[in-house]
């Protein structure tokens, strides 16, 4: 009789006793899964009421338009600003033409008193044509009165210009004053329009169709 033949595969048992206990505790599915932030932050993507808001025609128009009157408004600040700073200089200068007048006629003044010392009868004392060379030059006076007539000659001609010289400024800064003052006038109209104008638009927003929706 025939022995059995040997056994060439291993063991069912080697392949069953390697096989771990089934899980006694419930899956949980945070400790799994990693915690993935939010699909839509609230500083990231603003809310569609407020896109809504933003794309408001109506609300950019009025933005617009104080943003218009700001600007106006500001202009006139600006050519107030300069203009009370404008009359502040012509005030100034003035003052600086008056003091360098009074100044002159106090020189002339002086000269005058110490020519009628020098000689009584000169023609300058008398108002006989101040600014004649023929009398100034056939004076017989003494050595130094030609030099006192023609020193007060000079300072009469300097106080003469600096007259004229005040005349011109003060008319040039009067036209100046005159066209910022018509500047502002005008920006003062523009500025009232366009307030009133808001003014019937905010009136007129609550009767809209867009307000009764």
């Amino acid at each position: 009789m025939n022995s059995p033949p040997t056994q060439l595969l291993p063991p069912i048992s080697m392949f069953t006793t390697g096989l771990a206990s089934p899980p006694t505790t419930a899956f949980d599915p945070k400790k799994a899964m990693p915690i993935l932030p939010k699909p839509y932050e609230d500083h990231l993507f603003p809310y569609p009421a407020e896109l809504k808001r933003r794309s408001d025609p109506a609300q950019d128009n009025q933005k617009r338009v104080m943003t218009s009157e700001e600007v106006l408004a500001e202009k006139r600040r600006r050519n107030a600003g300069a203009s009370a700073r404008f009359r502040d200089r012509r005030k100034q200068r003035e003052r600086e033409l008056q003091e360098r007048c009074q100044n002159l006629e106090k020189r002339t003044q002086e000269l005058e008193d110490a020519l009628r010392l020098v000689c009584p009868d000169h023609p300058l004392l008398t108002n006989a044509n101040l600014s004649s060379p023929s009398e100034t030059s056939s004076s017989t006076s003494s050595p130094s009165t030609p030099s006192a007539s023609v020193d007060i000659l000079g300072r009469i001609n300097q106080l003469e210009q600096f007259i004229t010289r005040f005349r011109v400024e003060k008319q040039t800064d009067a036209k100046k004053l005159e066209e910022l003052e018509n500047e502002n006038k005008f920006l003062k109209s523009v500025l009232t329009t366009l307030t009133s104008k808001n003014d019937s638009q905010e009136q007129s927003a609550p009767n809209s169709p867009l307000s009764n929706v």
